[in-house]
């Protein structure tokens, strides 16, 4: 059999649930610590094993030791050996930082710089962990809660205009980036003041979802400036099944509530604020994109029957959604790598006589040799992966 059962790492990051991940996988107990990401990939920060011959064997020596036979011959010549994807469990319990991702050029110069200054890849201060640009998609298991992408200028202006006494941080010739580059070099008295305003202000304006969003990161980070986010960002939630696609540059953060998460196979985070981790603010202000956006979440649409596609404008990572039902089988037809979660009921996947068997919170590697398997049960369950054509790996 090709397709093989998975062992995942979980981070225990501070704005992690003790629940969702323990409930998800049919614990009584809670988790002692925060868990907030169960990660499945080959990314030096949490490689997975796969249960191979019954024993666990690091999927990252797998695919090295086997990239054609692994990958397929296209994946393994584009990416350089390696599985191109990193997909994830997010459990949001707490506000995540306020985050950027590099594009690909930003990413190469970055990582070489911090390593010709010897910074540890393990160390606090770290931006860039890898090489790699970190597109991302992330789709609502739950009501997900999120700030993405800015907000117009004039929606900022009268958001703004409305603490800040001296109107002077929407006096730019800059437009954006003059604004946020303002906000984030404030002294911390006058921070402290304008966070102080918003919080008052924000008591009058209990109907209004950005204020309030001011009010509730106040309480975890009073002393932060990144609570005034909600005023320049746009506040969304989506409803589970409902995704954002973000580009590198896009300024964002998650809130509350869970998720999927796929991506190219990156950890390249720059943070700007909410966080107890490393900031680093001049590198944030030179890989954003200091452009309004308006937010519209991706729907999914149907394939064969209750097959859900999330459309993306890359093909590094593709995400899909199998609605599994037991009066409906799947005949899946594999085109490159993949990774299989089941995250509600029980899932059986067949290839030939043998037989895997998911239960939420569960995972499956199916390597490029399968060519093909079979989905029943009753349940749900997401597949990473890549979007080539099998008929052009040559």
């Amino acid at each position: 059999m090709q397709i093989y059962e998975m062992k995942n790492h979980i981070k225990n990051y501070a704005w992690g649930s003790k629940t969702f991940l323990s409930e998800l996988m049919g614990n009584d107990e809670q988790s002692p610590q925060p868990q907030a990401e169960l990660w499945m990939g080959t990314h030096s920060q949490g490689i997975s094993e796969i249960k191979y011959d019954n024993e666990w064997i690091s999927l990252e020596k797998i695919i090295s030791s086997f990239p054609n036979t692994v990958l397929g011959e296209r994946i393994a010549r584009q990416f350089d050996n390696k599985l191109p994807f990193l997909f994830k469990i997010l459990a949001i319990d707490k506000p995540l930082s306020i985050q950027v991702h590099p594009d690909e050029h930003q990413a190469v110069i970055g990582f070489e710089r911090e390593n010709k200054l010897n910074i540890s890849l393990s160390a606090s201060n770290r931006n860039f962990k890898d090489k790699s640009h970190k597109p991302e998609l992330v789709c609502a298991l739950t009501s997900l809660w999120a700030m993405c992408g800015f907000r117009s200028y004039e929606a900022i202006q009268t958001n703004f205009n409305a603490i800040d006494e001296n109107a002077e941080l929407c006096q730019s010739s800059q437009a954006l980036y003059g604004f946020l580059k303002k906000l984030m070099h404030l002294n911390k008295n006058q921070k402290s003041q304008l966070i102080a305003s918003a919080v008052q202000y924000a008591q009058s304006r209990t109907e209004q979802t950005h204020w309030q969003w001011v009010a509730r990161l106040a309480a975890h980070f009073p002393d932060d400036i990144g609570v005034l986010a909600p005023l320049y960002l746009n506040v969304i939630c989506l409803n589970p099944g409902e995704a954002l696609y973000l580009q590198p540059g896009v300024l964002h953060a998650y809130l509350d509530g869970n998720a999927v998460e796929v991506m190219c196979n990156s950890d390249n985070v720059i943070r700007g604020g909410l966080t107890v981790k490393h900031i680093d603010v001049e590198k944030l202000l030179d890989i954003v994109l200091p452009h309004s956006q308006v937010l519209n979440p991706i729907h999914p649409t149907m394939g064969q029957t209750n097959e859900w596609h999330y459309p993306i404008p890359i093909n590094s990572f593709t995400l899909t959604r199998y609605d599994v039902q037991p009066d409906h089988i799947f005949n899946m037809t594999v085109n490159g790598p993949e990774i299989l979660l089941c995250v509600k009921g029980n899932i059986q996947i067949h290839q030939g006589t043998n037989s895997l068997y998911l239960k939420p919170g569960m995972s499956a590697f199916v390597s490029y040799e399968a060519h093909s398997y079979i989905l029943n049960g009753n349940g749900v369950i997401y597949k990473a992966g890549s979007s080539v054509d099998r008929d052009n790996t040559k």
